[in-house]
């Protein structure tokens, strides 16, 4: 006999144990990643000048969304299970609850999900040299899933019951899903693309000089720790947009607490890309303090009153600023 199904209460349940779980994880990793962008190594509160003020509106802008759509979820359970009271009991308050509770958490989400979006599509355009074409091509995906979550939350509004797998809602929340996939696997792979090109370019420096200090194999580079930790949160954030797309599609109440991890998973992973990157950049720099390799490169000057060419040796210090800048690709720089 096949399982019954999963009963909207028992849903809206475990989606706020998963929500009070991960958000206990979220601020965690919010007060590890608040004091990397607020304090120095040393401990030292950073000037204005100093303080990345996008990375800290995102960051403002993620805890504010996050506590408001728990706050919001634990409204709704205390009404359905202690506060009413009437024929039908919690699924009563499930099912007909359209009014501000499932309004809020619904944008909640779309914002939470827009700004996780928005922020790879900024630090793509930031690697590309503030590319138009790549500022364009990620700007038409985000309005147009802006525009689809628009659609899906006037539908909900007017919605006779507030359940958010409604057949009117349905058709843009999966477009909105589907867009917020793509966009997350294009971005992320622009952005490793983009580091992976740089480090094959100075290993190309890097390779002969270690291999005169040891004999053994060189240690994995910041730019192939900064691969590996971008495409691990991307990874985070994209399984749990396709659990939440593939809970829509099959019209199942899994996606309420799939829906929570999603939400809370981009705080989580937005304040993991810091911690890890100011570990990596701080390993970096205790590592190697003076990141300069010096080596000689044959210039060739042409003797212009004959034919020969005279070949001379010219130290050249070939200064890795940009590798070290590019390290800490996953501590954004801007």
């Amino acid at each position: 006999m096949a399982p019954a199904p999963l009963s909207l209460p028992a849903a809206e349940l475990i989606q706020e144990v998963f929500s009070c779980v991960l958000y206990g994880i979220y601020l965690v990793t919010l007060g590890m990643a608040g004091r990397i962008l607020l304090t120095t190594e040393s401990g030292r509160w950073r000037r204005a000048s100093e303080i990345r003020w996008v990375l800290v509106a995102v960051s403002i802008l993620l805890f504010v969304n996050t506590t408001l759509d728990l706050t919001m979820a634990t409204i709704t359970l205390m009404q359905a299970f202690i506060l009413y009271t009437g024929p039908g009991g919690p699924t009563h308050v499930f099912e007909h609850s359209s009014g501000y509770q499932t309004i809020t958490k619904s944008i909640c989400v779309v914002v939470q999900s827009l700004t996780g979006d928005g922020f790879l599509i900024y630090r793509c355009w930031i690697l590309y040299n503030r590319s138009k074409l790549v500022l364009g091509c990620g700007a038409i995906l985000w309005f147009t899933n802006l525009a689809c979550a628009t659609r899906a939350i006037v539908l909900l509004t007017q919605a006779s019951q507030g359940l958010i797998l409604s057949s009117p809602i349905q058709p843009w929340m999966q477009s909105f899903w589907s867009l917020t996939i793509a966009i997350n696997i294009l971005a992320t792979s622009l952005i490793v693309l983009r580091i992976w090109l740089v480090e094959r370019e100075n290993k190309r420096y890097r390779i002969g000089v270690e291999s005169t200090q040891t004999h053994s194999p060189p240690p994995k580079s910041a730019l192939s720790r900064a691969m590996r930790n971008i495409v691990e949160s991307g990874m985070i954030y994209t399984v749990a947009s396709i659990l939440t797309l593939g809970a829509y599609t099959a019209n199942s109440n899994l996606l309420y607490p799939f829906s929570a991890i999603e939400l809370q998973s981009v705080g989580i992973t937005f304040n993991l890309i810091l911690i890890r990157g100011s570990t990596t950049a701080t390993q970096q720099q205790h590592s190697k303090r003076d990141h300069t390799l010096s080596t000689s490169v044959p210039f060739n000057f042409r003797n212009f009153y004959s034919r020969t060419t005279a070949e001379t040796r010219v130290p050249v210090s070939l200064e890795l600023e940009r590798a070290t800048q590019m390290s800490q690709i996953d501590t954004p720089y801007y």
